[in-house]
């Protein structure tokens, strides 16, 4: 296929309202080189392009996909292109080729192929297709088998540190690579100290899990700022002035286990234990690169939520909850459990908030402004998927005035910049509007729902 058929196919795809169809789809032509090409250099986690604004295009050719357009793309992701150089060449490319063509270049770069499928889909049809990263995530309290857990021996329960997850590699060799959740690669030059660090304290031929913190003068920055200089740095820019990183580490594995669907039984209490040991045998102190992500035994599940609640009073995220019995995989550990803070609340919807200029939601519905029935408390909710989008662009007022359930991971306090009282973190929880319901949540309830929630129930059950 030449990209103009690839972009009618990836265009009917997204017009597929159901998974299987659009599997049976990519199933279908995942032999084609050429569409294979496209979904990797689109889907394909470890690829970036440098390029967040569509640029203006002003009119279209009739020419395909050749050399010159892989050519950019290489060049735009080993940022050998970037700022007006990087836009002007875009914007040439597109308007050399067709009109389909031209669209089907945007979503590679933008990442974003618009068509309701990703990677896992890709795989699905073949395996191997898009690179797959082993990793192994928290459940979230309703999924976990607390009776079964034997409360006498301790669990352990660890800062939810709200950072820039990192997969440190100590190979035999000595030498280190890290790397994120979706396998990019850090930028190991502007990381020698950290990995200075690994191969001073651990053990060679491991994998090592945790998260990336960037201090200021001595000083940890809250997540924002963190992640916005990580950023930066994986970008190509450098830790400037009295900025480190630091790497707060939670878990070991083998490099062997390191594989899709991979295993490793040993449980977690003796996994954390040796981990530990490494670092305390080489002299760890409060002032390493590396270090153990803080930790507390505790014996009961409200020890578990008055330990979480008190990091999140600080300010903080939470708690990952551990079994010291759960052993290693890559996949949802039920043994690994997110004590994060999160509630629902109901908010009427009083506007509609379009999408900003040159993203791919330009001129359509971006986000519902919502607040409560006081009015205290005022934010933006994002559209929930496209399907909900189409709804509010075709009838935007029948959204105004009704009331929608908003999940959250804290309640935001006024500030200088802001008299409201707001959300963190914000998302609808159905792509709908509450038919039951005709009155928001006031800020006496929302703050009595998340005071309740900080202490693991419902405002309901703490009534």
């Amino acid at each position: 296929m030449n990209s103009r058929e690839i972009f009618l196919l990836v265009a009917a795809i997204g017009a597929c309202t159901g998974k299987n169809d659009k599997l049976s789809l990519v199933k279908g032509n995942i032999d084609d080189p050429e569409f294979v090409r496209v979904l990797k250099a689109a889907l394909d986690p470890t690829v970036t392009y440098g390029v967040a604004k569509r640029p203006e295009v002003s009119t279209s050719g009739g020419d395909v996909f050749d050399s010159q357009t892989w050519d950019i793309l290489e060049r735009l992701r080993v940022r050998g292109l970037t700022g007006n150089a990087a836009r002007d060449t875009i914007v040439a490319e597109m308007e050399r080729l067709d009109a389909e063509s031209a669209e089907l270049f945007w979503r590679i770069v933008a990442k974003d192929l618009r068509a309701g499928f990703s990677a896992e889909t890709v795989n699905k049809a073949k395996s191997g297709t898009i690179p797959d990263f082993p990793y192994m995530r928290c459940s979230l309290p309703k999924d976990a088998k607390f009776d079964k857990w034997d409360w006498s021996k301790g669990a352990i329960s660890q800062e939810k540190a709200d950072a820039m997850f990192a997969n440190v590699n100590h190979e035999l060799d000595g030498q280190v690579a890290i790397s994120s959740r979706q396998g990019s690669q850090f930028p190991i030059e502007a990381f020698a100290e950290l990995a200075d660090t690994v191969r001073r304290m651990l053990k060679p031929g491991t994998q090592t899990h945790g998260e990336i913190v960037v201090f200021r003068d001595g000083q940890p920055l809250a997540r924002a700022l963190s992640n916005g200089v990580m950023n930066r740095v994986l970008d190509g820019g450098a830790f400037e002035g009295t900025e480190r990183p630091v790497f707060f580490a939670w878990d070991q594995i083998p490099l062997e286990a390191v594989v899709p669907k991979g295993k490793y039984a040993v449980p977690y209490k003796t996994r954390f234990t040796d981990l530990l040991r490494q670092l305390v045998q080489n002299d760890v102190d409060a002032s390493s690169a590396v270090r153990g992500i803080p930790t507390r035994v505790v014996h009961s599940l409200n020890e578990a939520y008055v330990h979480s609640g008190q990091l999140m009073a600080q300010g903080k995220e939470g708690t990952v909850l551990k079994s010291p019995d759960a052993t290693w995989k890559d996949g949802t550990s039920k043994e690994q459990i997110k004590l994060k803070l999160e509630a629902e609340v109901d908010l009427k919807v009083v506007a509609i908030v379009l999408g900003r200029e040159g993203t791919k939601n330009e001129g359509r519905a971006g986000s519902l402004a919502c607040e409560s029935g006081c009015g205290r408390l005022q934010v933006d909710v994002t559209v929930k998927n496209e399907d909900m989008r189409d709804q509010v662009d075709a009838n935007p007022d029948d959204w105004i005035g009704r009331i929608i359930e908003v999940r959250a991971n804290d309640l935001v306090l006024p500030s200088a910049s802001s008299d409201y009282y707001s959300l963190f973190l914000p998302r609808m929880t159905e792509a709908c509007y509450r038919k039951d319901k005709s009155e928001a949540d006031d800020l006496t309830r929302i703050e009595a729902i998340f005071a309740a929630a900080k202490l693991g129930q419902t405002l309901k059950e703490a009534a």
